[in-house]
């Protein structure tokens, strides 16, 4: 039984790349799944090889899937919705311009409100995920490694913090917005005497959280986001919400 239906008299491209695209958020193919290949789609929808291809294209740049090429190639479900999420904002990024201010003003709304949903959603396990992110980003400093390394990691504490809430539509829209991160031109610029003080200001988020403090908790992810700003005080802090 076919799994697709004949393309409609639209943009044919868009037709086809709904159709993948239901399909693989209603779960007929899951993460890591290869799409059939491309004469098995051409035959399937009627289309011809550039229509299938704009259609993987476009599910490509939305991060649904990977295209990949050579031997044991072809189309593969990427394997967290998160990056979906995480595409969508880095576009917002590319074509609208995002500040640090603005970065800094949306984290400001987000973390401190997923405060309740890490003490309720977190256990042993992400504590020590997150212990081991801040004993990796010591061992880093240590070794002189480059500051876009050390950046990656910082992010990816607030990453960590993300997935404990245990709730998926929190965690993909904080980690989108955390990794965008990475593409503020100001972070570039933050020096290696910066760093131990984000890394002490980490340890005391694991404390908190570790003696079950919610509101110092809450207090310090404010705090931290502060001492972000004053980093890169050139640039004017969002107001606390």
């Amino acid at each position: 039984m076919a799994i697709f239906k004949p393309t409609r008299q639209t943009r044919l491209y868009e037709d086809v790349a709904s159709q993948l695209r239901e399909a693989i958020l209603s779960g007929r193919f899951l993460p890591g799944d290869r799409l059939p290949i491309e004469r098995g789609l051409m035959a399937e929808f009627r289309v011809s090889r550039a229509v299938v291809r704009q259609a993987t294209m476009n599910l490509e740049h939305e991060g649904l899937v990977d295209v990949q090429v050579g031997a044991g190639g072809g189309t593969f479900v990427r394997e967290s919705g998160v990056d979906a999420v995480t595409h969508a904002f880095a576009n917002l990024f590319r074509h609208r311009g995002v500040s640090l201010h603005d970065y800094l003003a949306a984290k400001r709304v987000l973390e401190p409100a997923m405060t309740a949903a890490v003490f309720a959603g977190s256990g042993p396990d992400h504590h020590r995920r997150l212990a081991d992110n801040l004993q990796e980003f010591r061992e880093a400093m240590k070794s002189g490694a480059e500051d876009r390394d050390l950046l990656r990691l910082s992010l990816g504490f607030h990453e960590l913090l993300a997935e404990a809430t245990s709730n998926p539509v929190l965690e993909a829209v904080v980690v989108a917005v955390v990794r965008m991160g990475e593409r503020v031109p100001a972070f570039t610029t933050t020096t290696r005497a910066d760093w131990p003080r984000i890394l002490a200001e980490h340890e005391e988020l694991l404390g908190a959280l570790r003696r079950g403090a919610k509101r110092r908790f809450s207090e310090l992810i404010l705090s931290h986001l502060d001492t972000v700003g004053d980093i890169y005080d050139d640039i004017p802090r969002a107001p606390a919400s």
